[in-house]
């Protein structure tokens, strides 16, 4: 009996170690249920970070010339002779026409430009193509001295195209759109007003 006794605690000591084991596998949760796990983002609401490097290079020349001329001339002469028993008529008559025209157009124009933006922003996933690809969205807005920039950023990536530290280059987004906007007093300093692009418009020469 006194040995039954000894054995009785071992025995619901191992009974309430099988009843609190936990196994890894068995949880549902992938960032306990897995040792070893890719974090890239391919859900919604997972972050990437984007590296914008645009870079715009453009040289256009354009040259035209239009020689257009018109001569035309004409000449009619008429002359007539009547007579009678007791007098007679002379007539003539005489028109010369000449018309020359010409009309020339020469313009030139030449466009040099080369244009650098840099930037990095952090974009959401906030909708999911049915072939796997994201839909993402950045917005930044920044205020430094009454200065405001918003960034705002929109495309289409691939999943592949995702690299270590969930990075984006712009070149690999598709429907790229971005919009970088500025307000404050140094931006209306450099911008034309309302009447000044009013008269751009509106001027025909």
């Amino acid at each position: 009996m006194t040995r039954w006794l000894l054995l009785l605690p071992l025995t619901l000591g191992s009974a309430a170690a099988t009843a609190t084991a936990d196994d890894i596998w068995q949880r549902r949760d992938p960032r306990y249920s897995f040792l070893f796990q890719d974090n890239r983002a391919r859900r919604v609401g997972d972050i990437v970070t984007i590296v914008i490097n645009e870079t715009t290079n453009t040289n256009e020349r354009e040259q035209r010339a239009l020689d257009k001329s018109n001569d035309s001339s004409g000449n009619a002469a008429f002359s007539g002779t009547t007579s009678n028993g007791t007098g007679g008529r002379t007539g003539s008559l005489t028109f010369s026409l000449t018309d020359a025209f010409r009309k020339r157009f020469s313009g030139s124009s030449q466009l040099s430009s080369n244009r650098v933006f840099q930037d990095r922003i952090s974009a959401t996933v906030v909708d999911i193509m049915p072939n796997g690809n994201l839909v993402i969205e950045a917005y930044s807005r920044r205020v430094v001295a009454t200065e405001e920039r918003v960034l705002r950023v929109t495309g289409v990536i691939r999943q592949a195209d995702v690299g270590l530290g969930n990075l984006v280059q712009s070149s690999s987004i598709a429907n790229l759109k971005v919009s970088y906007l500025g307000r404050g007093p140094a931006t209306r300093t450099l911008n034309q007003n309302y009447f000044g692009r009013f008269m751009n418009r509106a001027w025909p020469w």
